[in-house]
């Protein structure tokens, strides 16, 4: 599993790409560090375009799923949690990877703050 952010719109001169398979298989441990540290956790900001999902589930025969509305989150809130993390994850050295990719994180969110753009999580499988 990778997390990954999806931006409401396009930022001129920003690859949004962050590859966030670390943080993907390390997300209990920084949830768990993020309620200890009383932000919120990475999958708070999950949200999903109901149309893609409701395309997905329909080919696995799930088509009477209700969705909820595409929830779009501040930079800001995001970057919270994320400096949160890199200071937590800068004590756990077997982390290294980890904070690789909430570095990346930071770098998007701080582009899309600076352009007023707003964001969420997704995941890909």
């Amino acid at each position: 599993m990778a997390l990954y952010i999806v931006l409401e719109k396009e930022v001129p001169g920003l690859d949004a790409f962050v590859n966030g398979k670390a943080v993907g298989r390390a997300e209990k441990q920084l949830a768990a560090m993020a309620q200890r540290r009383g932000v919120r956790s990475l999958m708070e900001f999950f949200s999903v375009n109901p149309d893609e999902a409701s395309d997905f589930l329909e080919g696995e025969g799930l088509d009477d799923v209700k969705i909820p509305s595409e929830q779009w989150f501040s930079p800001q809130e995001g970057l919270a949690t994320v400096l949160t993390l890199l200071d937590e994850v800068a004590t756990v050295p077997e982390l290294g990877d980890v904070k690789t990719d909430l570095l990346e994180f930071k770098r998007v969110l701080q582009q899309a703050q600076a352009q007023g753009v707003r964001w969420h999580l997704a995941v890909d499988v």
